[in-house]
């Protein structure tokens, strides 16, 4: 009879509270390690039975598997890296914005949305982090984007790596993004979800409708699973400061086929297909870009991969991952009037159409080896990593007049014509790692990958060591540390940017007169361009006080170098790419959990982080959106600078069975400039003031439900219980009569949560 199933911790330990006395056996297993079982032991009356396991590095067939419904924030399959994981059980809890993985990883403190809706981890720049299923990149390697969604049934778990000194993990400078899906199981069963739409306010239309549907089972039991997994989404967000309140509205059908197949005992392959069609309708809407000005982003396209491990002996694995991708990506407007700026609102059609067609090919081979010798227990892994890309684009631009509040003409850009891109480039690495367990309460994580840079053609080395120790007894407390160098990826429209469009700048006093003649700017790149990279610092303290509360404080230090930056030389008539831009970034943490039951699951969170940068970085300028408007570039506060935020989730369990499940997020506004007539910057950049703190309740109220046969859990999901708060626009125009007034507050919203019983 097994009473107890759990996960175990950072550094391989786990705890199994209020156990009766008795005898009992423990089985530790996991997919590529042996299954052990422990000597029989006994427990006794208010003492701690202490039991240690070892084992060994194989295959284990998929029915064996131990999952936990709600890790903790310090569980990970990492024992030394700093890392958060969530389980996606999360999604059918937690009222969250979207169902999807994305929206789950602003649940953990290190993350947050920007002002345009992006993803920033750990301070940094959306391109700068990593997306993994197993070892398969799903990056879109022109711009760097997490250009890819996945149905939210499909995923199984989402871990943030903030620093991974396993070398296997490579090509970012910030973080590494791992999912980890859902396989098919051994009984045929089908699961619709999400069935139900939320509403704008108190049923005033709906405001996003995310139904799903599941389908898994075996294709021969035992040995062939097959899942598969759609979704079709529709999301709205209005712009309430707009009149009639227009919406953006995201439509997508996302699909992931898994099949998983036991070939032998030593032997398995596994593959997926995901499908990713997306429209966003009048993306970059806001207060001051009406929905005339906005573009359409439109994307299309695949992304295939097999996972194959055969188990040479019972130490010995080695893993081969392919991948292919293949998808366009389409930007464009039906308004083709010149885009016009001015500090009241913008007019006219936005600027840039641009269309990319990008196809990738990944293979990863890597060999695993675990050993006892040199005083401990290491498990070596070795491998290499190599990535073929290329896109093929085109880009048309048109003219920008930026006027001044009385509407007069302060500055004209022209664009050359229409422009076609034309990038290949092979990346290629060597990584090396040991995992050592020295002792029972000390590991070591070493590793040094080797990286070649296409686009720069430069060869990168990446050392990073890290330790684990467990400093109290049985796992009470844990000192994890380490330092690392790593290395980015450099998006292929690095090495398009003489090839896009030059313009031509006029300026003109408010008489109408030139000031000065126009200038003619070429694009032109630094020819000692150097590869992106950062030097990473952390350490972390794990404490577990009793059997229901655990403590998690950490500091992360990252130091930048080598970004990519844009800087306009009107003397020499360039916009110049160089690789000088650096950033710096430091975060403290503390996480407290309070864990009573599964219906008594707290988790309450800290950051202090200040990020600064150098702030023309290129993406913002040809990445998925564009803008036309490049000045001096500046060294101060990130765009996404959160310097507090305290983060509540979790659930509590109320009478009635029912389940209250709040999100509560409070943090400081993010930082904003000032420009005057000719939107130059006025003042230090990002230094005018702040957005107003955001302070908004989510919350989810269900409980299981009953009808004949069928069983559910079903009730409601509130967002923003506090209403109108969290503007998220702000007047930066020191010449319009409401500088400094914050506008387009966050809306309250009502869903109903409804899926299958628990």
């Amino acid at each position: 009879m097994v009473i107890a199933r759990s996960l175990t911790d950072g550094a391989g330990q786990v705890a199994f509270p209020d156990v009766p006395p008795g005898q009992y056996i423990i089985t530790a297993s996991h997919s590529g390690f042996v299954s052990r079982d422990s000597a029989v032991f006994t427990v006794r009356a208010n003492e701690t039975a202490q039991v240690l396991l070892d084992a060994q590095l194989t295959f284990v067939p998929p029915d064996v598997e131990v999952q936990a419904e709600a890790p903790a924030p310090t569980d990970s399959v990492q024992p030394v890296s700093m890392s958060d994981m969530l389980s996606a059980s999360i999604l059918e809890t937690a009222p969250l914005e979207g169902d999807d993985f994305q929206s789950l990883l602003p649940l953990l403190p290190g993350v947050v949305r920007d002002g345009d809706g992006r993803l920033r981890i750990k301070g940094g720049q959306p391109t700068q982090g990593a997306l993994q299923i197993s070892s398969a990149s799903l990056i879109d390697p022109s711009s760097g984007d997490f250009d890819l969604d996945l149905p939210a049934q499909s995923v199984q778990s989402v871990e943030v790596l903030a620093n991974p000194f396993a070398a296997e993990y490579g090509r970012f400078s910030t973080s590494v993004t791992q999912i980890r899906t859902t396989r098919g199981t051994n009984e045929w069963e089908v699961s619709p979800g999400n069935l139900l739409p939320r509403f704008r306010g108190v049923l005033r239309g709906i405001r996003a409708f995310e139904p799903r549907l599941s389908v898994r089972g075996p294709i021969r039991r035992d040995r062939i699973f097959f899942s598969q997994d759609m979704q079709f989404r529709y999301v709205t967000t209005p712009v309430k400061s707009l009149a009639g309140e227009p919406e953006m509205d995201l439509r997508s059908f996302d699909s992931f086929t898994r099949v998983d197949a036991v070939l032998s005992a030593r032997h398995t392959l596994g593959g997926g297909l995901i499908l990713f069609p997306r429209e966003v309708r009048h993306v970059t809407m806001n207060t001051f870009r009406p929905i005339e000005v906005t573009p359409d982003f439109n994307q299309e396209g695949w992304s295939a991969g097999a996972v194959d491990r055969f188990s040479i002996w019972p130490n010995l694995v080695v893993e081969t991952t392919v991948s292919v991708r293949r998808f366009e990506v389409d930007v464009n407007t039906t308004n083709t009037n010149p885009m016009v700026y001015a500090p009241e609102t913008q007019s006219g059609g936005f600027f840039n159409d641009q269309d990319r067609d990008v196809t990738s090919l990944q293979w990863v081979e890597a060999v695993s080896l675990s050993r006892d010798l040199w005083r401990g227990q290491h498990v070596f892994k070795f491998g290499t990593d190599l990535q073929q890309s290329h896109y093929d684009g085109t880009s048309i631009s048109r003219p920008v007049e930026i006027r001044r509040f009385d509407g007069s003409l302060a500055e004209r850009i022209e664009f050359g014509g229409p422009t076609e891109q034309g990038v290949r480039g092979t990346e290629f690495a060597v990584f090396a790692q040991d995992r050592w367990r020295l002792t029972d309460r000390v590991s070591f994580e070493l590793g040094l990958r080797l990286d070649r840079d296409a686009v720069v053609d430069r060869v990168n080395w990446s050392p990073r060591a890290g330790v684990s120790i467990s400093l109290l007894p049985e796992g009470r407390g844990i000192f994890r540390g380490g330092f690392g160098k790593f290395v980015q990826r450099t998006p292929l429209n690095v090495g398009a940017f003489p090839s896009f469009e030059p313009r031509i700048v006029s300026r003109f006093g408010a008489d109408g007169l030139p000031l000065g003649g126009p200038v003619r700017f070429t694009n032109r790149i630094d020819p000692e361009l150097h590869t992106p990279e950062a030097e990473v610092a952390n350490v972390e303290w794990d404490q577990r006080f009793g059997r229901r509360v655990l403590l998690k404080v950490a500091f992360l230090g990252r130091k930048g170098a080598h970004e990519y930056i844009l800087v306009p030389d009107p003397a020499a008539g360039t916009m110049h790419l160089s690789s000088t831009g650096t950033s710096r970034y430091k975060e403290i943490e503390a996480t407290g959990r309070y864990v009573g039951s599964e219906r008594r699951d707290l988790t309450l969170s800290y950051v202090w982080a200040k990020g600064t940068a150098d702030l023309n970085n290129y993406d913002q300028f040809y990445g998925n959106l564009r803008n036309p408007i490049v000045r001096a570039n500046e060294h101060n506060l990130t765009s996404a600078d959160v310097r507090h935020r305290l983060l509540l989730r979790g659930t509590v369990g109320l009478p009635g069975q029912w389940d209250f499940a709040p999100v509560l997020e409070l943090r400081s506004g993010f930082p904003w400039s000032a420009v005057n007539e000719f939107q130059d910057f006025v003042g230090a950049r990002n230094r005018a003031g702040r957005l107003p703190a955001v302070r908004t309740l989510d919350f989810s109220l269900a409980r299981p439900w009953r009808f004949k046969k069928f069983r559910f859990r079903a009730g409601l999901k509130v967002y923003n219980l506090f209403g109108a708060v969290a503007e998220r626009d702000i007047q930066n125009n020191i010449t319009s009569p409401s500088y400094g007034t914050a506008f387009n507050p966050v809306e309250r919203s009502i869903g109903f949560a409804f899926g299958s019983a628990r």
